[in-house]
Parts: structure tokens; C-alpha cells; sequence
């Protein structure tokens, strides 16, 4: 099970995985954050994790003997920071997935279920119905779940507190590039915004992002971007961020009620208990 044509997985399959994530945190009974996963994974049947040597593999899960798995994790990642947590949730969330899922689909579903395992939405909404949207804002939410940017901006999506992208960009040696993506739910990415894409290719103007990659200092504004063959015009904000030891830089783009029924494709589908619970 994929993506069709590079869109976010199928809205029904999301709703699943968020429900078999809540499954596991809602019987753990923890009151508020940061959220320990050692509980969830005894939830899943996982009866140890361990710290190994792992050059190659941050971390991954094994056969423990007598068919009971356990969970090894580089011993470079200190225990219960969000890195550390980040691993966790992933491994964990990927346990929860449906046989049929597979490739870049399984993907974004395990980090969907990972980001409802360490940052359950009972508990995040409310906070990040608070926060302001910015990357102050997102970096707090982030620290005080104790979990990795991704996962955080991805949760802030699902649960509906705004509407819109979260986009991150990597320079490299064949320019600036877009090397992951998320999407409100329900919410078609524009061709532009395929994996791999030029930043020219999406913004009309790269000045903000580039200065945001060359200065380490965040800058946001209205940015005209090729999503459509007439153009369209994005509120974003830029903030760099360390992502697998290097830099990059995670626009938020926040899309007005124009563009987000423009991005719409077919009959709108909700998910459990995602209530908007702020305006965008």
C-alpha cells in the first residue's frame, strides 16, 4: 500500500493507524508529558530494550528467543531524550502497521502512529492549541513532549490546530532540496512539492529560505510559489533545524481557507477525534 502519485496516504488508513495508537497510549493511563514509551512497548510486546553498538542502524527490533522481541537502540542516543524517544516511537509505531503497507506509504503511517505514541493528541491538543505557531512556538511543544521536530510539526497537523504543510529542505550539492514533507488531513500536496524538488522550482523567490539556511536566524512572510499553473501565494514561516546531525531548514506554510479547498480532492474525510480546535 502506497501513496497514489506522491500524495499523503489514504485518509481512511490514517484514521486506523491514529486508532491503534490511541489504543495504546489511553491504556497506559499517564496523565501529561513528556510520555514514557518503556510502558508502550511492554503494551506491544516488547520485553526489553537494550543499548548496543549498532554503527549503521540507529535502532531496530530483534528476536529476543522464545519469539519475544526486544528493541535495540544505538547507545549513542542517550535515554529518554527526544532522539532516543523519536527511535522508540518509530520502532514501536511501525509494529501497529497493516500487512498490506509498504514503501513510502508505511512510511508516513509509522510516523503518523509514532508521533500519536509520544505526543498523544488528548494531551497535545489543548498545549499546542496555546502555542503560537511559529518555530519558537513549535520548538517548545517539542521540548516539553520531550520528542523530534518531525514528529512534533506532523502531530501539530493532524490534530487540526492549523491547516496546512510542513516542508523540509536540505542544500546540497545539486542545490537546495525538498527531503520530507506533511500535510494537514485530507490535504493533496500541489505537484511542486514532490520529494526531491528544487526549491526554485517552488518558490518564486528563494531569498528568505536562503538567508534562513545562510544565517541560522528565522524569517517568514508571503511567499508566491508555482503550485498552481496561476500561481498561489503562502503565508511561511522558515526556521532552521538540525536533522541527522546536519542543517536544514522546516518551512511551515499555513494556508487560508481558499487555498486549503483548493488543495481538497474529492468528498472530505474526517478522522476520529481530530476536531479543529483553533482558526488558521
Amino acid at each position: 500500500m502506497g501513496s497514489p502519485k506522491g500524495q499523503p496516504v489514504d485518509p481512511r488508513m490514517v484514521a486506523r493507524m491514529v486508532r491503534r495508537a490511541r489504543a495504546v497510549t489511553a491504556a497506559l493511563g499517564q496523565a501529561g508529558p513528556p510520555f514514557a514509551l518503556e510502558r508502550a512497548a511492554a503494551r506491544l510486546g516488547i520485553t526489553k530494550i537494550l543499548r548496543v553498538d549498532a554503527p549503521g542502524a540507529v535502532g531496530r527490533v530483534l528476536d529476543g528467543g522464545e519469539g519475544s522481541p526486544i528493541i535495540a537502540v544505538d547507545r549513542r542516543l542517550p535515554p529518554r531524550t527526544p532522539e532516543w524517544n523519536g527511535c522508540l516511537a518509530l520502532l514501536l509505531a511501525r509494529r501497529l502497521l497493516p500487512p498490506s503497507a509498504s514503501g513510502a506509504g508505511a512510511d508516513e503511517l509509522a510516523e503518523i502512529g509514532a508521533a500519536e505514541l509520544l505526543l498523544p493528541a488528548r494531551a497535545f491538543r489543548p498545549i499546542a492549541g496555546r502555542t503560537d505557531l511559529t518555530m519558537d512556538g513549535l520548538r517548545d511543544l517539542a521540548h516539553r513532549f520531550s520528542a523530534p521536530i518531525r514528529l512534533t510539526v506532523r502531530q501539530w497537523l493532524l490534530t487540526g490546530t492549523w491547516v496546512g504543510f510542513a516542508l523540509l529542505w536540505r542544500d546540497e550539492a545539486s542545490g537546495v532540496r525538498l527531503r520530507w514533507r506533511a500535510a494537514s488531513p485530507g490535504t493533496r500536496y500541489p505537484p511542486c512539492l514532490a520529494l526531491g524538488a528544487r526549491a526554485e522550482a517552488v518558490w518564486r523567490d528563494t531569498a528568505r529560505l536562503c538567508a534562513t539556511l545562510r544565517t541560522g536566524r528565522p524569517h517568514h512572510g508571503v511567499e508566491e510559489v508555482l503550485a498552481h499553473a496561476e500561481g498561489a501565494w503562502w503565508f511561511t514561516r522558515f526556521g532552521l533545524v538540525r536533522e541527522d546531525g546536519g542543517r536544514a531548514v522546516l518551512a511551515l506554510v499555513v494556508l487560508d481557507r481558499r487555498d486549503r479547498a483548493a488543495a481538497r480532492a474529492g468528498r472530505r474525510e474526517s478522522l476520529p477525534d481530530l476536531r479543529i480546535s483553533g482558526g488558521s
